[in-house]
């Protein structure tokens, strides 16, 4: 259980420190020499946390999962509220008498270092990509090209015809571990991120039932005990999110299970992606044991004490598709049987209330009586009527295909 516990402690870590890489950055971003009058302000009362710097003229400030940089002097912020994470790191005094306060940050999928001119509260960024966001698949033996092929043509037919605007899919053996295929495709080839394989990119949304199975083994939990009228075995087949934040609050209290929930439902600020969502989910045939592919030949690294009998028996009872105990997953191809899920989350606008679209998601593992292989399938559309059902136009095909294969 070491390996997920440690996943876990990272979602919600307050000030984890971004490391210097010691690589050569990419780029430098020159635009933000200049103060940008166009900066959104907001009142200290309106931050989510404050944590004044060791230089006190600067604090870094919260709101909605990203962080900022605040001038406790001016009262005003002085970059935007975009930063994963934004670390201090010193400040320094040039030859001519000039003031510049230093900042580790990662924004998306880049690290760099972020700096501050006193005198102006001019900034400076220089940045490039964080290695260890961006798998490469150059050097894993295990691909299946006909398979990668397949999928990638699937994916665009996807996206154009249903207006995506972008989409990803893994598929892992699910006896070995060996990872079959990963593929993104973006509508736009030309965005910065377009085509690039990132380990955070999607919501934790897939990963809440094994929570909850966690949570329910904690305080020794059955399935069978019932809130608000309706057992946790049905709540989380039905995907009900009040059943299954209680479940999750009974084993490791409200404010701790709230938090992550909130973390786990964000596509502002993602914490899994579809690499790792397929390893959860080829952990339930294997006896809790989480195969993760290095995409180095064909390595598999293995967590064995990742789940306990019990959990791995809950999560199995509710994750064994019913199209009728689980009317989400009613859409899923009846050509084979299945351990999977299926969630929705909101895209909302910069942070915001508004919300511009879903993010939809599907993961399974079949044949559930003896299982080939494991599927994640991740999807942006920007349309707040879009759900998990939307999915079925891949997914369905791909097993149906992927089962004639030897």
């Amino acid at each position: 259980m070491r390996k997920f516990l440690l996943f876990i402690f990272v979602l919600v870590a307050a000030d984890c420190v971004a490391q210097e890489k010691g690589e050569a950055a990419d780029t430098v971003d020159v635009s933000e020499i200049m103060e940008r009058p166009s900066i959104p302000q907001y009142d200290l009362k309106e931050m989510d946390w404050v944590d004044i710097c060791e230089n006190p003229k600067y604090a870094i400030v919260s709101r909605d999962g990203l962080k900022g940089i605040y001038d406790m002097e001016l009262h005003k912020n002085i970059t935007r509220i975009e930063y994963k994470e934004l670390v201090f790191s010193r400040q320094t005094l040039t030859e001519d008498s000039a003031y510049i306060s230093s900042f580790y940050f990662k924004r998306g999928i880049k690290l760099g270092l972020l700096s501050v001119f006193e005198k102006t509260n001019s900034v400076m960024s220089v940045y490039g990509d964080d290695s260890n966001e961006v798998y490469s698949l150059e050097e894993c033996t295990t691909i299946d090209k006909k398979m990668s092929k397949k999928t990638e043509k699937m994916l665009k037919a996807f996206i154009k015809e249903h207006q995506v605007d972008n989409a990803q899919i893994v598929i892992q053996n699910a006896r070995t571990g060996h990872l079959k295929t990963w593929i993104a495709v973006d509508a736009d080839m030309e965005k910065e991120n377009a085509g690039k394989l990132i380990t955070h990119s999607c919501a934790g949304s897939l990963v809440k039932p094994f929570l909850v199975a966690m949570a329910m083994e904690k305080y020794n939990l059955s399935l069978d005990s019932v809130y608000n009228g309706m057992s946790y075995m049905e709540g989380i087949k039905r995907a009900d999110a009040d059943v299954m934040l209680h479940a999750f609050s009974r084993g490791f209290g409200k404010e701790y299970a709230e938090r992550v929930w909130r973390q786990m439902s964000s596509t502002a600020v993602p914490v899994t992606g579809p690499l790792l969502e397929v390893i959860f989910y080829t952990s339930l045939v294997n006896d809790g044991a989480m195969m993760t592919p290095t995409t180095k030949g064909d390595s598999i690294e293995v967590e064995n004490d990742t789940f306990c009998p019990t959990t791995i028996y809950n999560l199995a009872e509710v994750l064994r598709v019913n199209r009728t105990e689980s009317p989400q997953l009613a859409w899923l191809t009846d050509a084979t049987s299945w351990y999977g899920y299926a969630a929705s989350e909101d895209i909302k606008e910069g942070g915001a209330d508004s919300v511009k679209g879903k993010q939809i998601q599907f993961a399974g593992v079949f044949p559930a009586d003896a299982p080939r292989y494991t599927i994640c399938v991740v999807a942006d559309k920007l349309s707040t009527d879009a759900t998990a059902a939307l999915l079925k136009e891949i997914v369905n095909p791909l097993a149906e295909w992927l089962l004639k294969q030897k």
